[in-house]
């Protein structure tokens, strides 16, 4: 204690050293606690379910567009359940989106329809009421539902009273039986669960027997002794074993193929790379502060030299005095860790909707004890490198050491060699970290002048999504009549009308076929997504119509069926061959469920292609049939416009609330709006690479100007001799500046090849942009250059103006 109190009076002295050491290692330390939180909570922290390091995902896949998760049908699913011996327990899970209807409003959510084992498979409980159970499976069951914690405390206010209420959704009565604890969802976030019964489709006998009907996720638990890779070697033998068992079921040229995967695992897959880029990035920030740090103590070490060496030579010994050392900066860490900590606090929520873009568990972010004990151990690493790098005296050079002065020495030069050693490292790691986010940067700049597809200018699109069944009539001429409405507002010049936005996804691909033109062996099936356009849509959007001839008002729903092609589908389609007048058709057994017919339909016309996949992404193919056919509309506007139309937005929305007061308003934006939200994460991730790349070349700066500072006032006598034997300003100017420049030479030079090397590792985040783009490596050390030079020339010039007769006097 009496050592502490020492070494705060000491540092009490020294106030612009202590703030400058608090404030560098506050940066460094919060940086990297706040981007751990975010690391801990999606990738690291155990699942909040009971045993979940137990529960496993499996992903059915294909090759092709949109196959990357393909889902399961049920008697696939009742293939595995039949024949695994490692999995213990395996649940049934589709999400939907549905409406929440009230006298006042409508509330789209996203909703997950499960088996009766679902909560006890995932090993969770409810916080109030009850869980699903075998009661509440078959067509016999009362249709309940059961809310998430987040969607019961934000729609519902958290009303303890909610258990037994019964909801509209989805045009029946759904009663609420539970609240469930917070737990993660995949592969989407989900507001609420209910059993089947309350989907009439999950009951049939298409759902029930169809094997390629494939809209069902499965989630299992591990059985008692059982391993992931003895799971997955019988999944993969289970798998080889139905498709020899069912060989029409999956097409040869599909690639289809299933894995396990460990359900936290899963959970942080679309995280993970970025995340580790970002505490990389924040660690480089760590290395950079450490550094600088540990040069300023240095410096200060060389001005208490003679104090500890009186301290030692008046019996002192070497253990007591590296003990006053370590209490010096173990003060300093720790009051840079909190420092940190109150950063990484401010931080967190910015952090945590970021997280959300990528995982479902960003909800479970927090600064918790664990990033508490994080920064501590950062802390205590820092201060132990700092404490037990210097060299103190030897007793048997003591003597040597309390003569002439040794206050006013340079430290020696194993010394001043690792002072140049520090600033090397800063320069290095600073040009990697900059290259990172140039490359990252150069990513967004690529994605912006990516071609989407559509004229951009003056286009308000609007979501007005409908929950279809058979029993519904007139929603069609419902859609139409808005449509009609939405044309009078001031200043609009053109309505389309469509079952989805443009630059979206529709999430409803289809397997194709052409007539006459039948797949190629081997080849997989041709699938599309599946919209719903009215004639004006494609000029509305901005989508070129590049052969025959858009939708016309003849397209009706007692017309002959046609279709219009986007370009991708039409080349993988007919090649070289002109598709107009030829004939298509959707086929597979999923057609039944979602009330599309598989006769043949003639092609009218070939469109442009639109990044609805994402401005990063090959365009999908994509097949449209007329608005006024289609067998389960639900409406997205595009409305253009002559001036602004953003303004065009509310006027719209009472048009709709107007027409139909219960029908939700979801997404109301310009398309310039919906392109920039597409390519919102890459440019998040510049930004925040970014901001810790200029971080880290301040302090870099800081760095490479305070050694050359000390080095100046160290050296004074010496300046001022060479400049009484006639060296001038200038030879004294340069003379400095070629001492810190060969550092930030070597720095540069290192940090060029360890940027060609750590950039491999963020090339999956790159787009059109090589990870050894020379124009990137070349700004940045053109930017460090003038940088370090800078950083040299302040202190040089300082040098450059000594006085030779003062500095002869004051030696």
């Amino acid at each position: 204690m009496l050592d502490f109190r020492y070494a705060a009076r000491t540092l009490g002295r020294a106030p612009g050293f202590t703030a400058a050491v608090i404030l560098t290692l506050g940066l460094g330390i919060g940086a990297n606690s706040a981007i751990f939180s975010v690391v801990r909570g999606v990738l690291l922290k155990p699942l909040p379910n009971r045993d979940g390091a137990r529960l496993m995902y499996l992903r059915q896949s294909t090759s092709g567009p949109g196959g990357d998760n393909i889902a399961f049908s049920v008697p696939e699913i009742n293939d595995f359940r039949q024949a695994s011996r490692t999995l213990g327990g395996i649940a049934e899970y589709s999400p939907i989106t549905t409406s929440l209807v009230t006298d006042q409003d409508a509330t789209r959510f996203q909703a997950g329809l499960v088996t009766g084992n679902y909560f006890a498979v995932m090993g969770l409980s409810p916080i109030i009421g009850r869980a699903f159970d075998s009661r509440d499976d078959g067509a016999g069951a009362a249709p309940v539902i059961m809310l998430t914690r987040e969607f019961w405390r934000t729609r519902f206010g958290g009303d303890p009273s909610i258990v037994g209420r019964v909801l509209h959704i989805g045009g029946k009565g759904v009663t609420v039986v539970g609240v469930l604890q917070s737990a993660p969802s995949f592969p989407q976030r989900i507001d609420a669960f209910m059993n089947m019964v309350n989907s009439a489709h999950h009951l049939s006998a298409l759902m029930v027997t169809g094997r390629t009907h494939r809209m069902t996720e499965m989630i299992a638990r591990l059985a008692p002794g059982a391993t992931v890779e003895q799971a997955r070697s019988e999944v993969a033998s289970i798998t080889r074993k139905v498709h020899l068992d069912h060989p029409e079921a999956y097409d040869a040229g599909s690639d289809f193929r299933v894995t396990l995967t460990p359900f936290r695992d899963a959970l942080g897959e679309n995280a993970r790379l970025t995340l580790w880029l970002l505490m990389g990035a924040a660690a480089f920030v760590l290395v950079i502060a450490c550094a600088n740090v540990a040069n300023l103590t240095l410096m200060r070490g060389v001005r208490r030299e003679h104090e500890l060496t009186v301290r030692a030579a008046l019996g002192a010994g070497t253990a007591r005095l590296r003990r006053l050392l370590l209490a010096e900066n173990l003060l300093l860490a720790f009051a840079g860790s909190t420092l940190g900590l109150v950063i990484a606090v401010a931080a967190v929520r910015v952090l945590a909707s970021f997280a959300a873009r990528y995982s479902t568990r960003a909800n479970e972010i927090s600064i918790d004890y664990v990033v508490v004990g994080f920064a501590l151990l950062l802390a205590l690493l820092v201060a132990l490198v700092l404490s037990f790098a210097p060299t103190l005296a030897r007793e048997e050079a003591l003597g040597a050491a309390l003569t002439s002065s040794a206050k006013r020495s340079t430290g020696g030069t194993r010394r001043q060699r690792l002072q140049g050693i520090l600033v090397v490292m800063q320069v290095a790691v600073s040009v990697v970290l900059l290259t990172g986010a140039g490359l990252l940067l150069r990513t967004v700049q690529q994605l912006s002048v990516v071609a989407s597809g559509l004229q951009t200018e003056n286009i308000l699109t609007m979501e007005v999504p409908h929950d279809y069944s058979p029993s519904d009539t007139g929603v069609v001429a419902l859609y139409e009549q808005m449509q009609q409405r939405l044309a009078t507002i001031p200043g609009v010049t053109e309505v389309g009308l469509g079952s989805t936005a443009p630059l979206r996804a529709a999430g409803i691909m289809l397997e194709m076929k052409a007539e006459g033109r039948p797949v190629n062996p081997g080849a997989p099936v041709p699938r599309s997504e599946y919209r719903a356009a009215s004639p004006e849509y494609f000029h509305a959007a901005g989508i070129p119509v590049l052969r025959g001839h858009p939708f016309t008002a003849n397209d009706g729903a007692t017309a002959p069926k046609v279709v219009i092609l986007n370009k991708t589908l039409a080349d993988q389609l007919f090649g070289d061959v002109d598709p107009i007048g030829r004939r298509v058709a959707w086929t597979g057994d999923v057609l039944r469920f979602i009330g599309v017919s598989d006769q043949w339909r003639t092609v009218v016309g070939v469109v442009g292609d639109t990044r609805d996949g994402g401005l990063d992404a090959a365009p999908l193919p994509v097949t449209f049939e007329p608005f006024a056919q289609t067998d389960f509309p639900s409406g997205a506007f595009v409305i253009r416009s002559r001036g602004d139309v953003a303004s065009v937005g509310p006027a719209a929305s009472r048009i709709i609330r107007a027409l139909a007061p219960t029908q939700p308003i979801e997404h109301v934006m310009t398309v310039a709006q919906i392109r920039d939200e597409s390519i919102g994460p890459r440019r998040l991730n510049a930004t925040l690479v970014g901001a810790f790349g200029i971080l880290a070349l301040i302090i870099a700066a800081i760095g490479i100007a305070a050694v050359l500072a000390f080095s100046v006032s160290a050296r004074t006598n010496e300046i001022g001799i060479r400049m009484s034997l006639g060296a001038d300003a200038n030879r004294v100017l340069w003379m400095v500046v070629w001492e810190g420049g060969r550092l930030v030479a070597i720095g540069l030079l290192i940090g060029a090849i360890g940027s060609l090397l750590a950039t491999k590792a963020i090339q999956g985040l790159l787009f059109r942009v090589p990870g050894h783009d020379p124009m990137t490596l070349a700004a940045v050390l053109g930017l460090m250059t003038v940088v370090g030079v800078t950083a040299c020339v302040v202190p040089a010039m300082r040098a450059s103006r000594i006085d030779p007769a003062v500095a002869l006097r004051a030696r």
